[in-house]
């Protein structure tokens, strides 16, 4: 099959349960692209997902990223759209029968049920691309410090990505990564 229909037909599938956005959905953008396909190295993985989230922008980049590192201009096209289409189309109907039907009790609870699924799903994605990302003791330090920090100090991001790039080049000159 076609390389670039493979990768939106990959896409494609995940589209239809991207309940939580794109940080939610790498655990099966991994398993699809690295787990099954073979498209990426985790270390290429992890790499394309710290790119998503450093950028601007929404953190849908993966997936164009992803297309485009696997099939060129053809693969980030392709890719985008599957990944994109399906869930505005779903959003736009839903947005019009939750309107309505907002005072029905049985829509506050599933609106409940949803929160802690789609928490779950991103704390997976965060230890899948820690496992994909995290090859020494020192990266894996680093991850637990910028967890702590982020969670404890509520601080800007910026002053994480910013202490690991120095740390980063410090273990790099020293041997350690």
């Amino acid at each position: 099959m076609n390389l670039v229909l493979q990768l939106a037909l990959s896409f494609l599938g995940v589209a239809f349960f991207s309940i939580g956005g794109a940080s939610a959905l790498i655990p099966e953008f991994h398993r699809q692209i690295v787990g099954v396909h073979g498209w990426l190295s985790d270390s290429d993985f992890a790499h394309m997902v710290a790119l998503a989230q450093v950028a601007p922008g929404p953190n849908m980049l993966i997936v164009s990223l992803i297309g485009y590192r696997v099939a060129g201009v053809p693969g980030l096209l392709a890719s985008t759209l599957a990944i994109v289409g399906p869930p505005s189309v779903i959003a736009f109907s839903v947005g019009r029968v939750l309107g309505r039907l907002q005072e029905a009790r049985w829509l506050a609870a599933v609106k409940t049920g949803l929160a802690p699924v789609v928490v779950g799903l991103m704390l997976a994605s965060g230890l899948i691309t820690a496992q994909a990302a995290n090859h020494s003791a020192v990266a894996w330090g680093l991850t637990g410090a910028s967890a702590i920090f982020m969670y404890a100090v509520k601080r800007n991001p910026l002053w994480v990505i910013g202490g690991g790039a120095l740390v980063g080049v410090a273990a790099s000159r020293a041997g350690l990564i």
